[in-house]
C-alpha cells in the first residue's frame, strides 16, 4: 500500500510539471499568456529491508505588463521513511531466532519520520524607478511534521536590484506585515513582523548557474528563516539539472512532544528544472 501511495504522489507531481510546461505552449487565447518561469520535479524511492520516499516539486511565474511585475510560485515536499527496531511479541518481550544455535533478535520495520509541506503565493511589484519597485506578498504554507498547521502572511515593502545583467543578478527587499501561524500543538504565533529577503544569481559561464535566497520573518513570538543555495547545469534549451540544498528554520515553534525537537529543516534535493 505504501509503494502505491508514493507511485500516486509522482504521477501527481509530474502531471503538475507537465501541466505547468504545456501551458505556456498552448493556443493563444490562453489564460495565462504572456507568464513564463521554471518549473522543477524531484524524486527518489527505496525498497525492500529499507524503505524510504519523498518527491518534491515547484513552479515560479512570472509576468510583466507596464511597470508591474507579477509573481506566483507553489512548492511541494512529500515524503517517509523506515527504519529497524528489535521486535517483541504479544506479551511485549523480546522476539528472537535461533541462528546456528544461538539465539538473534528478529527485526520489524517501523516509519520514523515524514515531511509533508505545501506552499504557495503571490507577490506583486511595481517599478517606482528602473531598478526600484514597492512589492506586497500573499502566501499561505502547511507543515505539519515542522509543527506548522498553517501559516499565512501579508507583507507590502520596497526592493532594490543592485545590478541586473547577463551575468545574473543582486536584489534586497525590506518591508513589514502580518503573520498567523496556527500550530500543530502549543500556542500559536500571530501579530506582526519585520520581512528581509536577498536574491543572488551568478551565471558563471553559459552552461552553470549558481544562485542563493534568503528569506526572514521577525516577530515578537517567532523568527522564520530561509536560506536556499543552488547551483544548475544546463542539458538543452529549455532543461537543467539542479542540485539544491535548502535550511528553514523557526526559532519558537517545536513540537513538544518531542524529545530533542529540532528548530531546523534541512532539505538537499537534485532536481530537473525546465524553463517554461
Amino acid at each position: 500500500m505504501k509503494r502505491m501511495t508514493f507511485t500516486k504522489q509522482i504521477f501527481a507531481s509530474v502531471v503538475f510539471s507537465a501541466l505547468a510546461v504545456s501551458s505556456v505552449h498552448a493556443q493563444d487565447d490562453s489564460i495565462i499568456q504572456g507568464w513564463s518561469g521554471t518549473a522543477t520535479f524531484g524524486a527518489t524511492s527505496l525498497s525492500g529491508n529499507t524503505e524510504a520516499s519523498n518527491v518534491n516539486a515547484g513552479i515560479r511565474l512570472g509576468k510583466t505588463v507596464g511597470k508591474w511585475e507579477h509573481l506566483v510560485f507553489g512548492a511541494l515536499f512529500k515524503g517517509d521513511a523506515t527504519s529497524e527496531v528489535d521486535a517483541v511479541d504479544e506479551n511485549g518481550l523480546p522476539l528472537t531466532v535461533t541462528v546456528n544455535g544461538e539465539e538473534v533478535q528478529v527485526k520489524d520495520q517501523v516509519k520514523t519520520g515524514n515531511s509533508n509541506r505545501i506552499a504557495l503565493g503571490y507577490q506583486p511589484r511595481f517599478y517606482w524607478r528602473p531598478r526600484t519597485y514597492f512589492f506586497g506578498i500573499i502566501d499561505y504554507e502547511q507543515d505539519k511534521p515542522a509543527n506548522i498547521k498553517l501559516a499565512s502572511r501579508q507583507v507590502i515593502g520596497i526592493g532594490h536590484k543592485f545590478f541586473s545583467n547577463a551575468s545574473g543578478f543582486l536584489s534586497a527587499e525590506a518591508g513589514f506585515g502580518n503573520k498567523n501561524t496556527e500550530v500543530v500543538l502549543g500556542d500559536d504565533a500571530n501579530g506582526g513582523i519585520a520581512y528581509l529577503g536577498g536574491n543572488y544569481l551568478n551565471r558563471i559561464n553559459e552552461n552553470v548557474t549558481f544562485n542563493a535566497d534568503l528569506r526572514a520573518d521577525l516577530g515578537g513570538d517567532n523568527t522564520y528563516y530561509e536560506l536556499g543555495l543552488g547551483l544548475a547545469f544546463k542539458l538543452s534549451e529549455r532543461m537543467a539539472l539542479k542540485v539544491s540544498h535548502q535550511t528553514r528554520g523557526n526559532t519558537d515553534i517545536t513540537d513538544p512532544t518531542k524529545l530533542d525537537p529540532s528548530k531546523n529543516d534541512n532539505a538537499t534535493t537534485i532536481n530537473l528544472v525546465v524553463d517554461i
